[in-house]
């Protein structure tokens, strides 16, 4: 098996990149030329689906070598630490930001601490828009820790069985009070996401990716029913905001093509063709990409502000500079501020 996945990295670029375009959409609603795009752009946020699967893969690989050789604690602060060294210089960007540049005040301090520390599971009480996901990523790296743990050969049947325990409740409820599911008042909301079955699911597409599949001697009939499912999740998830709303209805539409995705990005590895470099770099930076595009949106947007572009002409062309000028950002801050943090602690 190849070490280096350059189409896992690809596929995380993308990922970023269509979470990027989901959040540009109410700039780029501003203009009619750029506003025809949004019945796209308004699905972007599955690039998150895409992200907890990936998470799932690389994450079960890495522990279920690490944990039994070095103990559940050192794995479980390195990833701790892969979170938090990325995301607290974004949050002092912000901070400095909002009190030197914008001179607005911070927030709440119970927001602050909350939002440092990762413990908000939603996205609304977040300092930091995007957090969201990390706080839900934390809690799936102790689930593979505690698995693990056991003997590998029961693994597996601890993967599938939390599956099953996941997908069992949120279709029960679903049944059972589907007008407080679609409000989110389904008990254990947070604590039995139906998102986990995503992260689950691409821990189990490790353990198969390992034992050397069929797939990996058909790479193209792996592609071919992949890309079936993909279109079958994605049209799906289309049909209804619900899908974006209620976790388990999520994971059966853009969870499915997201794993499927993951398992398309395996297939192309066995392949001879590679995938964009460019791609692959923002892959790399994917992490200060999603940290960061919002705030850089925003900021965005106070310049236009600011230079004062009213005209349809240059407010295309700047909107349309717009998404490049952001990767190019936030991979500059990958190389001087991310990367350098990660090699000198981990």
């Amino acid at each position: 098996m190849k070490q280096k996945l350059h189409w896992i990295q690809a596929l995380r670029g993308f990922a970023a990149l269509i979470v990027l375009f989901f959040h540009m959409r109410p700039h780029w609603e501003l203009t009619p030329v750029l506003a025809i795009f949004s019945g796209v752009t308004q699905w972007g946020f599955s690039g998150v689906d895409i992200f907890f699967a990936l998470s799932g893969f690389v994450v079960y690989r890495s522990a279920r070598n690490a944990v039994p050789e070095q103990g559940i604690w050192l794995f479980v602060k390195r990833r701790l630490l892969r979170i938090y060294l990325g995301y607290w210089p974004v949050l002092v960007l912000i901070a400095l930001t909002t009190v030197l540049v914008y001179q607005s005040s911070l927030p709440p301090l119970k927001k602050i601490v909350f939002s440092s520390l990762l413990l908000y599971p939603n996205i609304w009480d977040n300092w930091v828009p995007p957090a969201w996901s990390l706080s839900m990523e934390i809690y799936f790296y102790l689930w593979i820790a505690g698995i693990a743990l056991l003997p590998q050969r029961h693994q597996v049947k601890a993967i599938v069985c939390g599956i099953a325990i996941l997908a069992a409740w949120g279709i029960g409820w679903l049944v059972a009070d589907r007008g407080a599911v679609f409000v989110g008042q389904q008990p254990l909301r947070y604590v039995l996401t139906g998102l986990g079955i995503e992260f689950l699911a691409g821990a189990l597409v490790a353990h198969v990716y390992e034992s050397k599949p069929r797939f990996v001697q058909r790479p193209y009939l792996a592609l071919l029913i992949c890309g079936v499912l993909m279109a079958a999740g994605i049209g799906l998830g289309t049909t209804s905001p619900y899908f974006d709303r209620v976790e388990i209805m999520r994971v059966a539409s853009f969870g499915v093509m997201g794993v499927s995705a993951l398992v398309a990005a395996l297939a192309l590895e066995q392949t001879s063709h590679t995938p964009p470099t460019w791609l692959v770099k923002v892959g790399d930076a994917s992490y200060s990409l999603y940290l960061l595009h919002t705030f850089l949106l925003d900021v965005s947007g106070k310049v236009r502000m600011h230079l004062g572009i009213t005209s349809s002409e240059v407010l295309v062309v700047f909107l349309l500079l717009l998404p490049v000028a952001i990767v190019l950002v936030s991979m500059l801050w990958y190389a001087r501020v991310e990367k350098p943090i990660m090699k000198a602690v981990l």
